[in-house]
């Protein structure tokens, strides 16, 4: 069996089917490689491709299995390098009965807003912009983080050589990047009264980064490492600005407290599992999330994974970037505790 064929049946294994577009960036190999591949594989009963408009579906053959009703968990996450745990996350739920699919996005906030109107069963998106939604009421409970670090302010190659001399800013809205512009803004010499020009996804605001349509940007790996290696310079890391929270997993109201705990549990058993041997998971999670395993390996080490936090340590975030919260402990009545 060849190296792409290997690597075809390694990622299905692990996430139990994947985009054969996605299976392209994840391995490295060329749409012809892959495709032959595919074609070895289909004729020998490994696999089995499904059209999916123009695109195809790949699954291993004799291991897709329809979720029993009411079994079935839908979660939405930000396309980043953060989160390769997810793939043993999804393994590990399957193993108890739970099928869990993934809908990847492009910020945050749409995540919270997917979660809040029941679109979603769970979710993960910056800590900040989820509990913003729960201050609203939204129907929304905060269950652990996801991760720390991974985020920095870049300044553009073809802009001004200091952070200082910066007239355009580029972040996501109501997101960790924002609150880490607000603080680095207040700590880095970057005018305090700036343009600010929100960005819909990581995309695009690496696109005003390289162009030099913005001098300044705040946003997450693998993007901020792409820029560097792009000439762009790395004004300061997120890990460098003292304790922090990145993003958190968080659920709708509507699933019980049991079944909470449930994930909870096996959610923290997953992380712990990815944080002492995460090569395995690279591979699989980019062909999940449309990156190249080569990049999320070279930023791999950005991110920490801790298992739980408090409300004090985003209370603090919000107090350095001069953000006002509704009530002192007003984050810790948005958190889980099963």
């Amino acid at each position: 069996m060849g190296e792409a064929e290997e690597q075809i049946l390694k990622i299905l294994r692990q996430t139990g089917g994947a985009y054969q577009s996605e299976i392209v960036k994840a391995t490295g190999f060329s749409k012809g490689t892959i495709s032959e591949a595919l074609t070895s594989l289909t004729e020998r009963r490994l696999v089995r491709r499904v059209a999916v408009g123009k695109n195809w579906m790949v699954y291993p053959q004799g291991e897709v299995r329809q979720p029993r009703r009411g079994k079935r968990l839908r979660l939405g996450f930000t396309r980043s390098a953060e989160y390769p745990f997810l793939v043993p996350f999804k393994r590990a739920l399957r193993e108890a009965d739970l099928d869990l699919g993934f809908k990847v996005y492009e910020n945050g906030i749409d995540v919270a807003r997917d979660l809040s109107l029941f679109r979603l069963d769970l979710g993960i998106a910056p800590a900040v912009t989820l509990f913003l939604f729960h201050s609203s009421e939204a129907p929304i409970k905060i269950l652990a983080p996801a991760g720390s670090g991974g985020a920095s302010v870049v300044l553009s190659p073809r802009r001004p050589s200091s952070p200082g001399a910066a007239s355009v800013v580029t972040c996501t809205k109501i997101s960790t990047m924002e609150l880490m512009m607000r603080s680095a803004m207040r700590g880095l010499d970057i005018p305090p009264t700036p343009r600010v020009v929100y960005a819909s996804g990581p995309s695009q605001m690496q696109g005003m980064l390289s162009s030099g349509a913005a001098d300044v940007g705040c946003l997450w790996e693998p993007y901020a490492t792409i820029l560097e290696a792009q000439g762009a310079r790395r004004v300061i890391r997120y890990s460098e600005m003292g304790e922090h929270v990145c993003c958190a997993l968080a659920a709708g109201s509507h699933l019980d407290e049991g079944l909470l705990s449930r994930i909870v549990k096996t959610y923290r058993l997953s992380m712990l599992s990815f944080a002492s041997d995460p090569e395995p998971h690279l591979p699989a999670y980019g062909a999940l999330c449309g990156l190249e395993a080569s990049a999320l390996r070279r930023v791999s080490g950005e991110y920490s994974y801790p298992v739980d936090f408090s409300g004090g340590v985003v209370e603090r975030q919000f107090e350095r970037a001069g953000v006002v919260l509704p009530s002192p402990s007003s984050f810790k009545e948005a958190l889980f505790r099963p």
